[in-house]
């Protein structure tokens, strides 16, 4: 089959991997002069995607498109006869649209001072030798052009990103104090482990839902509605994180080829990574906004989709899946009130809050239906992209929602919760109150993969345990029912892309080997262990045996990364085998 793929961004990249693998040829069209999308712009992804991209660059199977557009397309018995601007024409058996993401164009960037995100990055690119001389006090702000009348969806992606945008700031060598004006704080898996670290190296973080900005020479003075009171701050540069909307170019492409948008622009899906018109299909950005870990798991996704039922499924694995099923949360209907609490100072039980945002807010929907009084206080409400359509529901039902100020507490009880702060107490009474700690035994005595896997592990293999498992739905990222087949269908197509790979795998000499542990400490695969192991000695004598640490291979783990051998201090580890 001849796969076209509409956009050159990471997203078709991941989708054009496997189709490529199974022996399809893959058509990437790239309205841009270079593939890269908006991984392009970013200073810190730009290599990786070039490196990414590498991997089938030269494959015989592979056509790149670039400069070009689609002028109209034809259906051929059930293929697509695509017409281009300079004439050419295309015969693809399917389509995949993956078409991206557009930034927000924030109505108050200047471009001197008041920033967009990636007006921001060029600015600490490593690239640059030299970083602004006055750049002492900064200000993010979060939620530009998302979660507004205008475009109620979260952009999922801006918080994280932002929390990326202050440790580039920081790897830089400078310190400048930071502030991040928020909405919620919506981050992901270990992104509040870094939260914590930096608000612990001074980074201040002020809930704030409306500003104004006035910028001069000098810098920008911003006024901001916090507790009931009007501030005032001053800071060098404004960081606007803009939201990410469907490309413009959706539009033209549903036309063309028949398939319907919703009503926020993104592509309408029947089924998973499905559109409703025959033989074409979507992943990444075209859906809705998403990072891009999520990005390369749905083109994976999409071309396993579309070789089941385009190719019989001839190339696609046949493997087990299975499913792990969430805690349930049911809370019964026999008291008048309740008050739900999602909220808690530990890091682990953080990254469940998109999971447990969305059960409690069923739950208090479903509890309103009753005629219920349900009162809901957190700290963060976790509900990116289409999930925020959910709260705002919930809130116009009449679950009254209480977000706390970063200077607040609050004291549970058994039918109330006490908020403290320096406006005085609040006491709030309910019947029933239900908290994420009451769940937090069951997550804490398992395994996810967000807790294992660092982020740039986690984008450029986003369903992988080990070589034998590959993670998808509640035990990869406990999160929207939505995302689980979608899951499903990129683990597949992830490992279909690996499943042949040959490996070189490390050979440790264990007669030389300190067992210092560098090795293991470098290893992100965690396939290294350091053993204990009897070693003969001699000391002044006959030989004897003595305990030696040593390090050990678990070559199931192991991804042949070469990170062991490049730290190793006394170069005992080698890779001279092939498996």
């Amino acid at each position: 089959m001849n796969l076209l793929i509409v956009g050159g961004g990471i997203s078709g990249i991941s989708a054009a991997k496997v189709l490529l693998k199974s022996g399809h040829k893959a058509t990437i069209l790239e309205q841009a002069d270079a593939p890269g999308g908006l991984m392009e712009r970013i200073a810190n992804c730009r290599v990786g995607f070039k490196t990414f991209f590498a991997e089938i660059k030269e494959h015989r199977g592979l056509e790149v498109i670039t400069g070009s557009r689609i002028v109209d397309v034809d259906k051929l018995y059930e293929r697509s006869l695509v017409t281009l601007d300079d004439g050419r024409l295309i015969e693809a058996d399917g389509v995949i649209i993956a078409a991206g993401l557009s930034p927000y164009e924030p109505k108050e960037r200047t471009g001197r001072r008041i920033l967009a995100s990636l007006d921001y990055d060029c600015l600490i690119d490593q690239r640059n030798e030299s970083l602004p001389e006055d750049l002492r006090r900064v200000a993010f702000i979060l939620c530009v052009g998302s979660r507004c009348l205008e475009y109620p969806l979260c952009s999922a992606t801006c918080c994280s990103y932002t929390l990326r945008e202050i440790k580039w700031t920081f790897q830089r060598g400078i310190s400048p104090h930071v502030t991040v004006f928020y909405n919620d704080l919506r981050f992901f898996g270990q992104e509040f482990y870094m939260e914590k670290l930096y608000r612990e190296m001074g980074v201040s973080f002020i809930r704030a839902n409306s500003r104004y900005l006035e910028e001069d020479a000098d810098g920008v003075t911003m006024r901001y509605f916090n507790g009931g009171r009007l501030s005032e701050e001053r800071f060098d540069y404004v960081v606007l994180a803009g939201g990410l909307r469907p490309n413009p170019g959706l539009a033209d492409l549903s036309q063309l080829f028949g398939f319907s948008l919703n009503e926020w622009g993104f592509v309408r899906e029947t089924d998973p990574l499905k559109t409703d018109a025959n033989g074409i299909y979507a992943s990444g950005g075209s859906l809705e906004p998403m990072s891009i870990k999520d990005a390369i798991l749905t083109g994976y996704g999409a071309a396993i989709r579309c070789m089941k039922e385009l190719d019989d499924a001839k190339h696609v694995p046949a493997i087990t899946v299975y499913k792990e099923a969430g805690p349930r949360i049911e809370v019964d209907g026999k008291a008048a009130s309740y008050l739900f609490y999602l909220g808690t100072e530990d890091a682990l039980l953080k990254m469940f809050y998109e999971f447990f945002s969305e059960k409690f807010i069923l739950q208090a929907l479903e509890l309103r239906k009753k005629g219920k009084d349900v009162l809901f206080v957190t700290r963060n409400l976790v509900m990116p992209s289409y999930s925020e359509l959910l709260y705002e529901q919930a809130r116009r039902d009449g679950v009254v929602f209480i977000h706390m100020e970063e200077d607040e507490r609050i004291d549970l009880h058994e039918r109330e919760a006490v908020i403290s702060g320096p406006k005085g107490e609040m006491v709030l009474s309910a019947e029933r109150v239900v908290t994420l700690e009451q769940y937090a035994d069951g997550m804490r005595q398992r395994e996810f993969l967000m807790q294992y896997r660092s982020e740039p592990q986690l984008r450029w293999s986003p369903t992988k345990w080990d070589r034998e498992r590959y993670h998808a739905g509640f035990i990869r990222f406990p999160r929207a029912g939505r995302w689980e087949e979608r899951e499903v269908l990129g683990a597949l197509g992830e490992f279909l892309i690996e499943k042949d790979e040959e490996r070189i795998l490390p050979d440790v000499d264990e007669e030389r080997c300190s067992g210092c542990g560098s090795c293991s400490n470098a290893c992100p695969a965690g396939a290294i262990e350091i053993e204990a192991r009897q070693k003969q000695v001699s000391v002044f004598g006959p030989l004897g045996s003595s305990v030696a640490p040593v390090a050990t291979v678990k070559k199931e783990l192991c991804m042949g990364c070469g990170l062991c051998a490049s730290t190793c201090p006394s170069d005992v580890i080698k890779f001279d085998e092939a498996s």
